[in-house]
């Protein structure tokens, strides 16, 4: 059984939509996601869906639906509420089809609208086999009790909500207490007893107690023929093979969470606190004691496939061994839920690729699982609509999520080369201090202001005693020559800060950044220039605001400088260029007194101090363009090169604070003279 057509209309807030389930050629069906914002009917679509399947269940099943507190009658998975009918309009209404001989029907309706009206609405669905009161709340699916037991007995059928979950190893078994009903045991085939609950929770345990099953059964009796030989005793082999592949199946599902090939075993009786490991196949090792001693995200991804196939193994033994023989819907909403940006990307749609023949319904807010769907499906092996007015998304809108896991992929990268860097350089410092900044152009500046201002006398004492050594670096796409090319953003600087808090360190770290990121300055530091100080001998800080900036707070390491200073002219190439800032523009980006053109007007206007420079996509042009120049704006590292080499032309006053914090730092935890 699978869906073949949904329609609802003012429910919450979806007005009216209508989605044809789609199918491959030859009848399989594809996987469909449903996307959008918090609240936009995501969750209410598949409680409709869920609720259809109750509904069709409790055709057949005493248990389907719980029954109410007094042991009379039952009550609906989903509460027909007039409230939910969106706001302005008279009735609301789910319709699904299912594609099964005999088409199955389910309807649920509130408010006016009568059998006529919705016919109208509905031109293919002439043959609804309901009726109802034109006032009235109405809820039917019209399975009879035999289609209902050959739809739970042969497809899997079954829901994941976004409140499944499962007890954590550490927790006492008093402070989580879950229904019993949805854990099955082992027991005999029961008439009209549901045995495959439809809503998924917690189910460890029953997992754990049918993995058992499954290894005790692809093992043998081993028995020592007369001869001394060996030879199998009790089984036929064909079964064996068989239910070794079952076993296969489940270890192949757990590899691919896992990222490397384990195998299942069982530990003797007395053999420790666990009867069943996870090995590792290369080492023989165990990965895992038990299943619940895997990761949140790990053990909830095995639970919601292995749960499959242990819901069609139920129903059919053979199925268990040939997942591609595995029937029926499986509704999951938020499907990222616990799962690290790898598993969403990598892992789910190998796993969903596992179970051609299975209808996943699916809702995400992920991006990375969307474009990990495309990888492993192709563009038209699944589809996406995007709710409340459920509009098919065409393909080309994965280039934004491309571009953000590309993105994504390279800060790793950034990270990793500049942690690599910075324990190089640890390694030929000793216990000195060591200093990273936020970009490879503000350790050069503060390395050209400690030259200076130590040899002036008034800063004598400061600088005396005063050791520590800068990582040194190159932006990645420098064409200079130098030992480390990395891009150190304020996010990257942050990430870094944050890790090497959590470990031991023999000598002091001190992070440096700018402070014109609101976020990164209440993580790293304050504008007063005083230091956090984190675990482990790190330390952070932002570059402090100085007298004249302090109407505008938001600065970088370029702001030390005067306005004059920043605007030095550096002849490039025979082009006099050199850095803008925002308020020398109108709101326009235009600059008519010094014919000038910024292309970036957002940046531009009165009292804006942004600094415009000739490397982030900034471009500074003639507005009469009579000499042909391309772009006036200098690179803030050739800035930097210039005031390294003419430093007699710069003020480096503003950059004492940063020292007096770095000192500071240094002594911070040092014995006084008087403890001495």
């Amino acid at each position: 059984m699978y869906i073949e057509k949904l329609v609802d209309e003012n429910i919450g807030p979806i007005g009216k939509i209508s989605v044809e389930f789609p199918f491959c050629q030859d009848g399989r069906p594809k996987p469909i996601i449903f996307v959008g914002e918090n609240g936009s009917g995501k969750s209410t679509l598949l409680s409709n869906i869920v609720d259809s399947l109750y509904t069709i269940a409790a055709a057949q099943f005493d248990n389907a639906l719980q029954s109410n507190d007094h042991g009379a009658g039952h009550q609906y998975y989903k509460a027909i509420i007039p409230t939910e009918i969106k706001i302005g309009n008279k009735y609301l209404y789910s319709y699904i089809r299912f594609r099964n001989n005999p088409a199955v029907q389910y309807l649920f309706k509130s408010g006016k609208i009568s059998v006529n009206d919705f016919k109208n609405k509905m031109p293919d669905c002439s043959s609804l086999p309901f009726s109802w009161d034109e006032n009235g709340n109405f809820k039917k699916a019209n399975a009879s009790q035999k289609d209902a037991e050959r739809i739970f007995e042969t497809d899997v059928v079954c829901y994941f909500g976004p409140d499944r979950y499962e007890k954590p190893l550490w927790m006492g078994n008093k402070y989580f207490e879950l229904d019993d009903s949805l854990h099955p045991t082992v027991q005999a085939r029961r008439s009209k007893v549901l045995r495959n609950p439809i809503t998924v929770k917690n189910v460890t345990d029953a997992n754990l107690r049918w993995l058992m099953d499954v290894i005790v059964d692809s093992r043998s009796d081993i028995r020592v023929n007369q001869d001394g030989g060996l030879s199998l005793d009790h089984v036929h082999v064909g079964n064996l093979l068989a239910m070794g592949v079952a076993r296969k199946n489940l270890e192949t599902i757990l590899s691919k969470i896992l990222g490397t090939a384990v195998y299942f075993s069982l530990s003797f009786r007395d053999g420790g606190v666990s009867r069943f490991m996870i090995m590792e196949c290369e080492t023989n090792k165990v990965i895992a004691p038990t299943l619940d001693s895997l990761s949140t995200g790990q053990i909830a991804l095995f639970n919601m496939f292995s749960t499959i196939v242990r819901y069609a193994d139920c129903n059919d033994l053979n199925k268990s061994i040939s997942l591609a023989d595995i029937s029926g819907i499986v509704v999951i909403d938020e499907i990222e839920l616990h799962l690290h940006t790898s598993l969403q990307k990598e892992i789910l749609p190998k796993l969903i690729q596992l179970f051609p023949r299975v209808q996943f319904i699916i809702t995400s807010h992920a991006p990375l699982f969307l474009l990990g769907m495309q990888e492993e499906f192709g563009n038209d092996g699944y589809e996406i609509y995007e709710m409340p007015n459920a509009t098919k998304i065409s393909v080309e809108c994965f280039a934004e999520f491309q571009r953000a896991y590309d993105y994504f992929k390279a800060t790793q990268t950034y990270q990793r080369d500049a942690e690599a860097a910075i324990e190089a350089t640890r390694a030929g410092l000793a216990s000195k201090v060591m200093v990273i900044t936020e970009g490879a152009t503000d350790w050069k500046h503060m390395k050209t202001a400690m030259m200076v201002l130590k040899e002036k006398p008034e800063y004598c004492d400061l600088f005396s005693g005063l050791d520590f050594e800068f990582l040194e670096y190159e932006p990645a796409n420098s064409q200079n020559h130098a030992q480390y090319k990395l891009e150190m953003g304020n996010k990257t600087l942050t990430s870094i800060c944050e890790n090497y808090a959590k470990m031991p360190h023999e000598a002091k770290y001190i992070f440096i950044a700018d402070c014109d990121v609101e976020e990164t300055t209440k993580k790293l530091g304050d504008t007063s220039g005083r230091f956090k100080k984190w675990s482990n001998g790190i330390y952070s800080f932002t570059i402090p605001v100085p007298e004249n900036r302090r109407d505008t707070p938001k600065i970088c390491i370029e702001h030390l400088y005067s306005n004059d200073e920043i605007k030095t002219e550096v002849a490039i190439e025979g082009v006099k260029r050199r850095l803008y800032m925002g308020f020398e523009f109108d709101p326009r980006g235009l600059a008519t007194g010094i014919d000038r053109f910024c292309e970036r007007a957002s940046v531009c206007g009165p009292g804006k101090i942004n600094i415009i420079e000739g490397t982030q996509g900034d471009r500074i042009t003639s507005i009469k363009n009579t000499e042909g120049v391309n772009n006036y704006a200098l690179s803030k590292m050739n800035f930097a090169k210039y005031v390294s080499e003419h430093p007699g032309d710069f003020n480096f006053d503003n950059f004492v604070e940063i020292f007096k914090t770095i000192k500071e730092i240094i002594h911070d935890g040092m014995p006084t003279c008087q403890n001495m």
